[in-house]
């Protein structure tokens, strides 16, 4: 079972003169200072939505600053970790329906940021209290 994960933006959160300053563009959230990259990917079969801009990672040489979908998927796929971490689903067989119910529960806990459905699909997973 795949999901489908869009990359989202947060103005205010990477210097002015960094490159993801590109992908700023409307329609912006209910809080105006969330976007959708404008690279993201989307389209009615989005899923989820995750933190995909200017994100600091490991590079050759050290860290740098990378924007991607790639950057939103891990994020989203923490989540996802501590989400079935607090289920009962480690000990069930690996099979579709044990698949299909993380993956329900994963949607289950997004919040929607105000964006229309093919822009976030569910909303931005959030990892159980």
């Amino acid at each position: 079972m795949a999901v489908a994960v869009g990359a989202l933006g947060r103005q205010g959160t990477f210097p002015d003169d960094c490159a993801a300053i590109d992908e700023i563009r409307p329609p912006y959230g209910t809080d105006e200072e969330d976007f959708v990259a404008a690279f993201s990917n989307t389209g009615p079969a989005l899923d989820l939505i995750g933190p995909g801009v200017a994100i600091i990672s490991t590079a050759p040489g050290g860290y740098a600053e990378i924007s991607g979908t790639s950057m939103a998927c891990p994020a989203v796929t923490g989540v996802a970790a501590r989400i079935v971490a607090s289920m009962e689903v480690l000990d069930q067989t690996r099979d579709a329906a044990r698949s299909a119910a993380i993956v329900k529960a994963l949607l289950a806990s997004a919040r929607e940021l105000g964006f229309a459905p093919v822009m976030e699909g569910h909303g931005l997973p959030e990892p159980p209290g």
